[in-house]
């Protein structure tokens, strides 16, 4: 190949190349586009965004949570971040926040750091804990799922009826666990307005390890509920902390004082009693309907 007079070729240590698998996700919340990795096609939940946008993942979760981090500040924590598609969100939604993601298991991990590098804007602001948040501090039994196709976990849990209840293969990992109240110690006074929970049936337990830090910070917080969740203690925290619980379906928030399982909604919003009118503005904006739930 012949290079014409004046033309320069960079050093090769400094060409940029994007990987194969690396792909930008928009969304008009966002302040810009973050890149994402499919993880070479293995991470269902880079291709479920890749293929259908990330507004139509896990609708309207992602619509709610991008609109209040919009409205939040200090600091944002993703429990059980996975591959980091919401602690990304999250950075590029709002540049005034910090996140910190949780997550445990190694082998995702690891690709949650690699997602997070292929976005040097965001990278300073993101913090990775590599520990799970449960109701007492130690070592426990963690069940990596292992399915037939190699994809990416998204269902190991400290929970062994939850692995069951999947019905996958696992490994068992002993990881390391501390309270969400002894992790709030290192916060050195910087405040958590959000935050969400996503740990496949093990989020009662950590509730149950912060209750001092969400009596004091009184976020908004996500959740996920199962089938085979243990309800009580999340319902005990509601009615004790002044708290209500809406369960997030395609086009309509189901507003109520306990915990449900719903096949079309196993995220719930859990929202300090004097934020519901701050929910209520949001619904109106993202023209979503609300009903009770006795």
């Amino acid at each position: 190949m012949s290079i014409g007079v004046g033309k320069k070729l960079k050093p090769e240590g400094h060409l940029s190349m994007r990987p194969a698998d690396c792909f930008d996700v928009h969304h008009s919340g966002l302040e810009h586009a973050f890149h994402f990795s499919s993880s070479n096609n293995l991470d269902t939940v880079g291709i479920t965004v890749r293929e259908q946008g990330l507004a139509a993942y896990e609708t309207p979760v992602t619509d709610i949570l991008i609109e209040l981090v919009k409205s939040s500040s200090g600091v944002i924590l993703d429990v059980g971040a996975n591959t980091g598609l919401y602690t990304l969100a999250a950075a590029a939604a709002n540049s005034a926040i910090q996140v910190i993601a949780f997550e445990p298991l190694a082998p995702v991990r690891d690709l949650l750091q690699r997602n997070i590098s292929l976005n040097s804007d965001l990278k300073p602001r993101i913090a990775i804990e590599p520990v799970g948040l449960s109701s007492q501090v130690g070592s426990f039994s963690f069940y990596e799922t292992i399915n037939n196709c190699g994809y990416v976990s998204t269902s190991s849990s400290f929970e062994p009826q939850h692995v069951d209840t999947v019905g996958d293969k696992f490994v068992e990992h002993v990881i390391r666990t501390i309270t969400l109240d002894d992790f709030a110690q290192t916060l050195d006074g910087r405040r958590v307005s959000f935050m969400k929970i996503d740990v496949e049936g093990h989020e009662h337990a950590v509730i149950t390890g912060g209750r001092r830090f969400l009596a004091k910070h009184r976020p908004i917080f996500t959740v996920e509920v199962l089938s085979n969740s243990e309800k009580a203690p999340i319902d005990k925290f509601l009615l004790e902390e002044s708290y209500l619980a809406f369960a997030m379906a395609p086009a309509v928030l189901r507003r109520s004082n306990h915990i449900m399982f719903f096949s079309d909604a196993w995220n719930h919003l859990l929202v300090p009693t004097e934020k519901q009118d701050h929910i209520v503005a949001l619904i109106r904006k993202l023209r979503l309907d609300m009903e009770p739930v006795e």
